[in-house]
């Protein structure tokens, strides 16, 4: 019989222990078991104990983040990390860099107010084995992987995008997971790399497309939708038959014109010409396009510039709020989209978690929205459930 995988530990460092115990509750549903240090003896009795992951605040009272970031690099070099600040963007890149060239492995830099859906992200177990229950190597679970791609073994999820102007679901984007047994909460994020360096980025964009017109073609609040966004990887470019498998697969549930393609740029475009010609010949079937995650990574006004985009979605990060200046997160946000605008692109929101984040979507000018706040993503037939939800909210909100 082979052994349950241990319990993983979490520690948690912030002077505020509401917050503390907010992670550590929401660590629990991780399979994480949390120690919670707030105040200096609790830090220095805690700091250097080979927790898996460390999760440090970089304004603590009578101590700074920084001085305990040293502290630990000393007792546990090579820590997984996760900074944590209410000081800015700037603060938090500048700290990150550091903790970097320390030899930390980074593992997620949040702002303060922190969204769910990123600590969530920074406490789904990079460990597979912990994640499946089993002492699994990297090289079974990637031939599972694999097996799950030729089975076909995926089911899409849809989040509501809502328009900002009429407070309408006018869209959703459909986001793959696996359907394999004990890989339910195998996150993306662990997967989509393996089948990227694989090289079979293709064969999972096929069954999206398949799935994506299935659903579209069954659920009848899907069908009333304007468009639906799939995901294609930056590598998918590279096939100069990319527009005619997405008109053949998408077409038999809607026209090119009802559905979005959004360019998720894990990897930067190693041939333009060749992504130039496939991009302008989607448009001309009527394809809309989106760059996905405006801001981060190599999602840049370059890119902008040269490719047939419709749309841009700005990075969850424009929403976030600095305490300290509040006004400057404003004004990043109104520039994505004044910058939107000038280019004639369409400017989603991304990750919208609050009704103050909401407001400001809409103050600064974005056309539409998409977020927890809107609706968790669910499956096809559970669609109309959810749209239901928002209109009831919405109205007596």
């Amino acid at each position: 019989m082979t052994p349950a995988a241990p319990q993983r530990t979490l520690l948690v460092i912030d002077d505020d222990i509401a917050i503390c115990q907010m992670l550590a509750d929401l660590a629990s549903t991780f399979g994480y078991q949390t120690d919670i240090a707030c105040t200096p003896e609790e830090i220095d009795s805690l700091v250097g104990r080979g927790h898996d992951l460390v999760m440090l605040d970089l304004s603590l009272g009578e101590t700074d983040g920084m001085r305990v970031m040293r502290v630990l690099g000393e007792r546990q070099p090579g820590a997984n990390l996760v900074l944590l600040t209410g000081a800015g963007v700037s603060v938090l890149s500048g700290a990150k860099r550091v903790a970097e060239l320390s030899g930390f492995n980074v593992v997620g830099a949040c702002s303060k107010p922190t969204s769910i859906t990123e600590l969530e992200a920074v406490l789904q177990p990079r460990d597979e084995s912990s994640v499946l229950a089993v002492d699994a190597t990297q090289h079974d679970l990637e031939a599972q992987v694999m097996a799950a791609l030729d089975t076909g073994s995926f089911h899409l999820v849809y989040q509501p995008i809502v328009n900002l102007q009429t407070d309408q679901v006018t869209g959703a984007e459909a986001l793959v997971r696996l359907n394999a047994p004990g890989m339910e909460r195998l996150s993306p994020e662990v997967w989509v790399p393996m089948i990227e360096r694989a090289g079979r980025t293709s064969d999972l964009l096929d069954v999206v497309f398949r799935l994506a017109a299935h659903d579209r073609a069954t659920a009848l609040a899907l069908q009333t939708l304007h468009t639906i966004s799939v995901n294609v990887s930056v590598l998918d470019l590279a096939d100069t038959n990319l527009p005619e498998r997405a008109e053949a697969a998408l077409g038999v549930a809607a026209s090119p014109r009802a559905w979005t393609l959004e360019i998720t740029e894990s990897a930067e475009v190693e041939r333009l010409v060749d992504a130039l010609d496939v991009l302008v010949r989607l448009r001309l079937k009527g394809f809309g396009l989106s760059m996905d995650d405006f801001g981060s990574g190599a999602s840049t006004l370059a890119r902008l510039r040269e490719l047939p985009f419709t749309s841009m979605k700005a990075d969850r990060r424009y929403m976030q709020t600095n305490f300290d200046d509040p006004h400057h997160t404003t004004s990043m946000l109104r520039a994505a989209v004044e910058l939107g605008a000038a280019m004639g692109l369409k400017v989603v929101a991304e990750g919208v978690e609050t009704t103050e984040e909401l407001n400001m979507a809409r103050g600064v000018g974005c056309d539409l929205a998409q977020g927890y706040l809107i609706g968790r993503p669910v499956r096809a037939e559970s669609f109309g459930v959810l749209v239901a939800a928002w209109y009831l909210n919405a109205t007596h909100a």
